[in-house]
């Protein structure tokens, strides 16, 4: 840890975007796990960055300004290193040194959310409610659903002046469109309970553990809102049943899979999700792993056909075991499925589960470019999924190209 002296001078350079929204996180959801003291050295460095432009300032500034000691500023600075919100660089002369501060954005709330290191920072200060409550204030409005959309496309506008330097058309019909990150938001068990209790008459206590946990792992293969969830659980609880099996998880399940067979009435029950844009096969089928839950992925795999026991086993161990999110064990099914001729071997499957475990993979295009890397250290020459492989090469490449890859026929009538 440096030291800072009372005759030592700073200078500030700004290294990135910082806005109204990225100050908000701070405060919110930085200072939590950081302090008062770094918090307010961040925003006093941001706001004073241009105070006497050009010159160096002292040390006793900040020291006069909070009543903060040097030691205090020094492990202020160090924590907003530590998070990455600055940079610093040393110059020492004879009697003096000199620091250059470079300061960088907060994440943006979506960023934050699916960051699973500040994320376990913060739930380890305030708790995970306190955590998803704070998340809730960073939620975007609901897309508009249910009216006709009257938007101008590129096209009609401006497709006639985008040209290349030798004038060929560089707009090849695709839509533009903004890439807005959303909040990620892991199932709320306290807000299960809540809502079981206040809908169903249902107590915590009615519960045993084993039970709740297995209602959230039902609602992580099934993708259910807490809301969902609670609503099957009442359904198929019996009060009259022993303390640990008053909830009959057979019938719940055997009714879920059947209802996945009908999109329209399961996705009022769905966790909402934010999809990739584009219409290239690659991101259709990213967004298919995004946005299905395990068992419907399977079913989906398996042409319609019912999940038989034994692979419905693996996806709940994958689940519970494992704990991995629900893009990632369908990335890991496929992965198993292209490369062992359609068959879910379990220990294959437990093996690279364990492997995305420990690498804290959360998204799909992660896992499978995970599972990839230990066959290229091998330095086999591996049969690459098409998922991995940009629409260039996937055209180059007939043996794993979309017409000749099975598992996708059905696929392909995605929306």
């Amino acid at each position: 840890m440096r030291l800072i002296k009372s005759n030592d001078f700073y200078s500030v350079k700004v290294r990135g975007y910082v806005t109204s929204l990225h100050l908000e996180v701070l405060d919110i959801l930085y200072q939590p796990i950081m302090g008062f003291a770094a918090t307010a050295l961040y925003r006093y460095l941001f706001t004073m960055r241009d105070f006497r432009k050009g010159d160096s300032l002292s040390f006793t500034l900040i020291h006069d300004h909070f009543g903060f000691s040097y030691d205090q500023i020094s492990i202020a600075f160090s924590k907003l290193e530590g998070l990455g919100l600055m940079r610093s660089f040393y110059v020492e002369y004879n009697e003096f040194s000199e620091y250059v501060l470079e300061l960088y954005a907060p994440k943006d709330p979506a960023a934050f959310s699916q960051d699973q290191i500040f994320m376990n920072l913060l739930n380890d200060v305030l708790g995970p409610r306190h955590t998803q409550d704070l998340l809730s204030l960073f939620t975007l409005d609901r897309e508009t659903l249910n009216k006709e959309e009257v938007t101008s496309t590129f096209a009609e506008i401006y497709a006639d002046r985008i040209f290349d330097i030798k004038g060929d058309d560089l707009y090849k019909g695709e839509p533009l469109e903004n890439v807005v990150g959303n909040i990620k938001f892991e199932f709320d068990r306290a807000a299960f309970v809540n809502i079981l209790t206040r809908e169903r008459k249902i107590l915590p206590s009615a519960l045993s553990a084993e039970e709740l946990k297995k209602a959230e792992q039902m609602a992580g293969l099934y993708n259910l809102t807490e809301v969902a969830t609670a609503e099957r659980v009442g359904d198929f609880y019996d009060a009259l049943q022993p303390f640990g099996a008053r909830v009959d998880f057979v019938a719940m399940n055997k009714h879920l899979q059947e209802l996945v067979k009908y999109p329209v009435l399961s996705k009022p029950l769905r966790r909402p999700v934010q999809e990739l844009a584009g219409e290239s096969q690659k991101i259709k089928r990213i967004n298919l792993m995004e946005t299905y839950s395990p068992v419907e992925f399977l079913q989906y795999l398996n042409e319609g056909t019912k999940i038989a026991p034994a692979d419905y086993n693996i996806l709940t161990t994958l689940s519970h075991d494992y704990n991995l999110l629900s893009p990632v064990i369908n990335a890991l099914v496929y992965y198993t499925l292209y490369h062992n001729n359609n068959e879910l071997i379990r220990a294959l499957v437990e093996k690279n589960a364990s492997l995305l475990a420990r690498n804290k993979v959360t998204t799909a295009l992660d896992a499978l470019d995970t599972l990839e890397r230990p066959i290229k250290k091998r330095g086999r020459a591996p049969k690459k999924a098409p998922i991995l492989n940009d629409d260039k090469k996937e055209e180059a490449t007939p043996q794993v190209d979309d017409l000749d890859d099975p598992i996708w026929d059905e696929l392909k009538k995605l929306k």
